[in-house]
């Protein structure tokens, strides 16, 4: 597999990959990657994006293989402007361009929101006008650069540049390529020497063109133009005449003559394509695709008398063509990156099968198969209606194995069909060629090959040995009209035939109880490490004479030998247990991983003795495969898995671990000191014998510490939201970092802000519920919100009150005891007068109350002991309605009776005084009357609520008389 790039057009790549590839980078290699070949070995992660501006090439992965020759392949960045069927960003919506300049008119096709962005757009002469629709932006880009004289190419960090040839490329070659062995340096100009093929032809070659524009019948618009000198008579001594007809249906009048002239330019000259196979891989640095070069080969017929330089000391006068494809292979030396769709870059560099051979260079003009025909002349606008029929294929394949340039077994299949017909039965007079497709079985993602109209089979090659492939074909005519595609046919690639080749002889020490043979991957050609690259194991064949046959009596044991320890360049090293002591001869049989065998090596002889016990001042070994130590070893140095980058070294000071980047991880020391880090640096845990047990997340924020002096600190978080555990107690905190817990290791005080609660649900305590302002605890039933509350004094008071409300009972009523500074408060009932109430004051002040009913001991009396007094004091005692039992005495009287007493104003000469309650006896009251005036005074009607009375004299007056009384009630 290799690069090729092409001026103006897609490419391609591939790159293979070893068999050792991990599984997670071959995961991460995603359709629409993209890949950076960058010259010289750089640091991926440090340099991240910037790679797609410094790469040589940069592409689209759009294919791969994942059996076990792993490969990924793909096109240029050009892709994404559309592909070689025209798929892609395609213009639906038509885009309309009216006198627009060339950058502008560039602009106006490229659009927005795409993957291809705008770079650099230079000004071009004229202006341009056109109608572009089911167009992809590449073919319509292509378009108007054509017209204009202009070129364009898509840069590797996804930007179109676009302008005339002179300003993306150069025009003045600053490169000679010459025949191989006159090539060297020179001041000014970069030699590159390689084989060469010249082909010029004049089969093309046209006098005139008349171009066909848009249009239909009479009314099509047409342009002619022609050369201003012949140079060729034909056999009568007349210049030879030949018009070339050019239908572009799609170009509007006003671009019709340009076009014209733009298609006369491309064949009024001779055809010459130069082919060069260069050894100098990478002249990135010399020439690149749309570059113009100097060729010279007087031999060959390439000299140009019109034009002369100076090369190395001499005149010479090449010709000047402009390099428009190179080809060339991925070669050690490189960085391979991979960019996933994501953002994040991948370094390939270290799975890579390096690829070798020389660069080929296209000079002068594309291939044929390259270049578009065109639409096809004729009478319009009558299309092209009809479509070629379904292809048949003709069975069975033809399938054969052949080894590639890396020595890898490789397969090819055959196909063959059968021309069809259109699909309405007519025979199809515009062929043009067939489109095959094919891929891994079951195909997902399809590779695209091609075949010309009038043959009737193919070769596909690079195929696995022994994998299956479906295969798909459809025949396309001239009008771009494609038939359907064939039935899925399925064939498996021929099985690996080919046995490796004959491997060079061994060398072979041995003792009296073994042999150890060691083997250098070499040919028997000659060279070492060059096997096939399918390679699986050596077998170690051993035998009395020089000229024994190795077979399955020889067979003594095997030996790895694989494809990695080829490109490693590491011998395989094996030892076969022997019990003769004559001289024995060895052989070697390299075998591949099909089981392919290849003949048997030359035979070897020991060349020199294993010790099996001897006392060794100093000894030098290749490689120790088995064994045990049972002596004391001094090590003087290191013992070391690797000598850079990931590694476990064992030294005279302890044991080291390090990771990937060569950073030390892990260290136990002989001085008892020792380091264990899961990470150089964000989310990792540590260990040492100073600081003790640490965790850092992400971000290197620590998070968890344990000390050896008995100090830790958990935590869940750095900051924000977290739970902190460490020797002072337990805190928590809210996202926004305020403390909600607070539980002290040495006093025992506990702070909690929020709820707690003794269950979730059900009989629970819950204290400082949520939704409350006031600090309460509230006691829950088995069920139900039917809650007992305790709450503290209100936030707008700064009282010491204490509150208890009970929830509804069985009465349907709430009871309340409310303490206060200096009163005591009990009440039955909700709102602002409950149904009965009890209030003590710090003053001795005792209120009894109800809303309504009477105050009264249910089966018993309400009852003021003998040995105590009931007073009021102050105040006045008001009965309404009903009636008071008095037992005792009030004020001063005999037992079982009450002294009553009372004042009344009054006026006139007589009347009834009520005494404001009903009693139970009557009071026969002693009546005086306060007067001015002395007359008769009587008393009548003494009942227990009332009396009657009568004066005699003038009649009194209320504002100064009054009547007393007081009685005894028996």
């Amino acid at each position: 597999m290799a690069v090729t790039e092409v001026l103006m057009g897609l490419g391609s790549w591939g790159v293979q990959l070893s068999e050792e590839t991990p599984r997670e980078v071959l995961d991460r290699l995603q359709f629409f990657s993209h890949l950076a070949l960058v010259p010289g070995r750089v640091t991926v992660a440090e340099y991240q994006d910037e790679l797609l501006s410094m790469a040589r090439y940069v592409g689209v992965l759009t294919g791969r293989e994942s059996e076990r020759r792993k490969a990924i392949r793909g096109q240029g960045m050009a892709v994404w402007l559309g592909d070689s069927d025209d798929k892609g960003e395609v213009l639906e919506t038509a885009v309309q361009v009216n006198g627009a300049t060339f950058p502008n008119a560039i602009r106006a096709l490229l659009g927005s929101s795409t993957a291809v962005v705008e770079g650099v757009l230079h000004s071009a002469a004229g202006t341009y006008t056109g109608r572009h629709q089911w167009q992809s932006r590449r073919q319509a880009i292509d378009y108007v650069c054509s017209t204009m004289g202009c070129d364009w190419r898509v840069n590797g960090n996804g930007t179109l540049d676009a302008g005339p040839p002179a300003s993306l490329f150069k025009t003045t070659p600053t490169c000679v390529i010459v025949r191989e062995g006159a090539a060297g340096p020179d001041m000014a100009l970069t030699g590159l020497p390689g084989d060469m093929a010249l082909a010029r032809d004049v089969e093309d070659w046209t006098s005139r063109v008349v171009l066909l524009a848009e249009g239909e019948g009479a009314s099509v618009a047409t342009a002619a133009v022609s050369i201003l000198s012949n140079p060729y008579l034909d056999l009568r001594g007349q210049p030879v005449r030949r018009t070339r007809l050019v239908s572009e249906s799609g170009t509007a009048t006003g671009n019709a003559q340009a076009r014209a002239q733009l298609q006369l330019n491309r064949f009024s000259g001779t055809r010459d394509a130069m082919r060069l196979s260069a050894a100098d891989y990478d002249i990135r640095g010399a020439f690149v695709p749309g570059d113009w070069v100097w060729v010279y080969d007087p031999d060959s017929g390439l000299y140009d008398t019109d034009n002369e330089i100076i090369y190395r000391g001499q005149r010479i006068n090449p010709i000047r063509l402009r390099a428009v494809e190179s080809s060339w292979p991925v070669a050690q030396g490189m960085t391979v990156a991979c960019r996933h769709q994501d953002g994040t870059w991948m370094d390939l560099t270290p799975h890579v099968l390096w690829e070798s051979g020389a660069t080929s260079v296209v000079v002068g003009e594309l291939h044929r198969a390259l270049t578009s025909g065109g639409e096809p002349v004729g009478p319009r606008p009558i299309p092209d209606a009809t479509v070629p029929g379904t292809v048949s294929w003709l069975l069975p394949f033809q399938t054969g194995v052949y080894l590639d340039a890396l020595g890898g077994t490789r397969a090819t299949i055959q196909l063959s069909w059968d021309e069809p017909l259109n699909a309405d039965g007519s025979t199809v007079l515009d062929g043009d060629h067939y489109e095959i497709r094919y891929d891994v079985s079951p195909a997902t993602g399809w590779r695209t090959a091609y075949a010309a109209w009038g043959d009737t089979q193919t070769v596909i090659g690079d195929l696995s040995p022994g994998v299956a492939y479906d295969f798909q074909i459809r025949a396309i005519d001239m009008s771009g009209n494609a038939g359907e595609w064939s039935v899925t046919e399925t064939a498996t690639a021929h099985p690996d035939t080919i046995p490796p080749s004959t491997p060079a002889a061994p060398v072979v020490a041995g003792s009296s109880l073994a042999l150890q043979v060691r083997h250098e991957l070499g040919k028997a050609t000659g060279g070492t490490h060059n096997l096939e690259l399918d390679l699986s194991h050596l077998e170690i064949h051993v035998g009395d004479t020089a000229g024994f046959s190795a077979d399955e009596t020889t067979l003594k044991g095997q030996m790895a030998a694989t494809a990695g320890m080829m490109q490693a360049e590491i011998a395989a090293v094996g030892t076969v247990e022997v019990a003769e002591t004559t001289t024995r001869w060895v052989r070697v049989i390299a075998v591949d991983m099909a089981g392919n065998r290849s003949a048997a090596s030359a035979a070897a002889s020991a060349t020199a003795l294993l010790v099996d016990s001897a006392h060794i001042s100093d000894l030098t070994v290749s490689k120790v495969t088995a064994g045990t130590i049972s002596s004391n070893w001094l090590i003087g140095a290191s013992i070391r898995t690797a000598s850079s980058g990931q590694r476990v070294e064992l030294n005279a000071t302890g044991l080291h671990g390090y990771n990937g980047g060569g950073i030390e991880l892990v260290s136990l020391l002989n001085d008892g000191s020792f380091t264990l880090r899961t990470a150089a640096s964000g989310a990792r845990i540590e260990l040492d014998a100073t600081t003790g047990f640490r965790a850092f997340n992400s971000s290197s924020a620590q998070t968890v510490s344990i000390t050896p002096n008995g100090t830790f600190t958990l935590q869940t978080a750095a900051s924000g939201s977290r739970v902190v555990l460490d020797a002072a107690g337990i805190r928590a905190y809210s996202s926004g970092t305020t403390e909600t817990v607070n539980i002290e290791a040495a006093s025992g005080t506990a702070t909690l802000t929020g709820e707690v609660r003794s269950a979730a649900a059900g009989r629970r305590i819950v204290v400082n519920p949520h939704g409350s302002t006031d600090p309460q605890i509230k006691f829950y039933p088995s069920s139900g919100t039917n809650e007992t509350t305790i709450s503290a004094p209100p936030s707008f008071s700064n009282e010491a009150e204490l509150r208890i409300r009970t929830g509804v009972g069985l009465n349907s009523r709430r009871g309340e005891l409310f303490l206060g500074s200096g009163f005591c408060y009990l009440r039955n009932g909700d709102g602002p007068i409950p149904e009965a109430r009890l209030m003590l004051s710090e003053l001795g002040h005792f209120d009894l109350g109800a809303k309504t009913g009477t105050v009264n001991a249910s089966g018993g009396d309400v009852t003021v002991s003998s040995s105590h007094n009931a007073f009021v004091t102050g105040q006045n005692v008001h009965l309404v309605g009903g009636g008071v039992h008095l037992r005792g005495r009030l004020g001063v009287g005999n037992s079982d009776s009450a002294v009553v007493a009372g004042k009344v104003a009054t006026s006139g000469t007589g009347g009834t005084v009520f005494y404001g309650v009903t009693y139970s006896g009557t009071p026969y009251p002693a009546v005086a009357v306060r007067s001015g005036n002395n007359a008769a005074f009587n008393l009548g009607g003494v009942g227990p609520s009332s009396f009657s009375w009568s004066w005699g004299g003038p009649g009194l007056s209320a504002g100064a008389d009054h009547i007393n009384w007081f009685g005894k009630v028996e």
